[in-house]
């Protein structure tokens, strides 16, 4: 990405400052860095496009093993480029370990509107295999543009929300943010990751931006790990506010396992015995919670499943009676969720604010939810 941000100087100030210390010419320039150096800000993320085309899979590990946790991948740019080195990036990143986040270059133009490139991004991500739950990056920092950056911005993440993505976001410049180009109490300060390059060199101790979620603080990062990195300057970022999304967990295959599973967008719980289940869900966005209970080793107490279709969450009973009731006012039944025996009590709570239940093995867990204000419903059944 290219986005700086300028500074200003008065002429009259310069020439004092100048008279009285003088400076190397090189300090005005963005130092370069190191990733040996430990007292710079974290190394979060790396954002890559086809200029890092050089990189091999031995870069990419060394980048997980140097801290890095996230790599950007440029995508594609107005509606006529798409990086043809993007998926052999993505694999390479994925292999590594590395949480993925993309990004579209913006060029808004009356014959290349927002909506339009929403949608060729959209379409070029889907064609990569990346998931709906995939930080899909508008980078904001093309001049030329006479449009409004902010309310374009916004089509174009409705372009993207209409085709499926979740997690719109955007990239610019701080003096962008600070003129007002692009407004951060429109688009949401924690969804921007803002460029702002310092003079000297950047301090962990010294956090710049942290309003934001996520800052990239250099263009000038050379990691160590190899004789690529250590020839090749790479722009890294640190991110406050897990801007970039998290690695998605892969569902771990253990007999009798149940599964617990958390929706962040309306604070669904969902237990399933079926690990292709989770996983997809866990690869939609649904947040992976662990193994709940343990399923029944053999005919035990079935415990149905039951769904919401207007307020669209999950709940599960043992009783077959509170299931009749249940469907008698509309909710869906799902079959059994699944079967459960053993001595340890599941606790059932209710928030009345929401409507929803958590289920658990955890006292702890329980007795917390209950100084939260949640009602105690009782044992809900036992299990292993």
């Amino acid at each position: 990405m290219k986005a700086k941000n300028t500074l200003f100087i008065a002429v009259a100030s310069l020439l004092l400052i100048l008279e009285a210390f003088p400076i190397k010419a090189e300090a005005l320039s963005p130092a370069n860095l190191s990733s040996n150096d430990n007292s710079l800000p974290r190394r979060d993320a790396v954002d890559i496009a086809s200029y890092q085309s050089w990189m091999t899979q031995a870069d990419f590990n060394s980048l997980k093993a140097s801290g890095v946790k996230s790599i950007v991948v440029k995508i594609s740019e107005g509606n006529y480029y798409i990086n043809p080195y993007a998926k052999s990036q993505i694999d390479m990143a994925k292999s590594a370990g590395l949480n993925i986040a993309v990004y579209h270059y913006a060029r808004f133009d009356y014959s290349n509107n927002p909506t339009q490139e929403g949608n060729y991004f959209a379409s070029a991500t889907k064609a990569l295999g990346l998931p709906v739950s995939t930080v899909m990056i508008e980078d904001a920092e093309q001049d030329g543009y006479n449009g409004n950056w902010t309310i374009a911005s916004q089509q174009f993440a409705q372009a993207l929300r209409n085709n499926g993505f979740k997690k719109p976001r955007y990239y610019t410049s701080q003096s962008w943010l600070a003129s007002g180009i692009m407004d951060a109490s429109i688009l949401g300060a924690s969804n921007i990751w803002v460029a702002q390059y310092l003079y000297g060199k950047p301090s962990a101790s010294r956090l710049q931006n942290a309003a934001y979620g996520a800052w990239q603080y250099s263009s000038q990062m050379y990691f160590q790990g190899t004789a690529n990195l250590q020839r090749h300057p790479l722009d890294v970022s640190i991110d406050y506010q897990n801007f970039f999304g998290r690695l998605q967990p892969v569902i771990p295959a253990q007999e009798r396992a149940v599964y617990r599973l958390y929706n962040p967008d309306n604070h669904d719980h969902l237990y399933t015995s079926n690990k292709t289940e989770a996983q997809q869900l866990a690869d939609s966005g649904w947040d992976y919670e662990g193994i709940a209970w343990k399923t029944a080793k053999s005919n035990g107490q079935p415990v149905y499943r039951l769904y919401s279709p207007s307020a669209a969450y999950h709940f599960y009973t043992a009783s077959k009676v509170e299931k009749d009731a249940l469907e008698g006012r509309g909710w869906r039944a799902e079959g059994f969720g699944f079967y459960v025996d053993g001595s340890s009590p599941v606790y059932r709570s209710y928030e009345p604010g929401t409507g929803q239940h958590l289920f658990t093995k955890d006292a702890y867990e329980h007795g917390k939810l209950l100084r939260r204000a949640w009602r105690d419903e009782g044992l809900a059944w036992r299990a292993d």
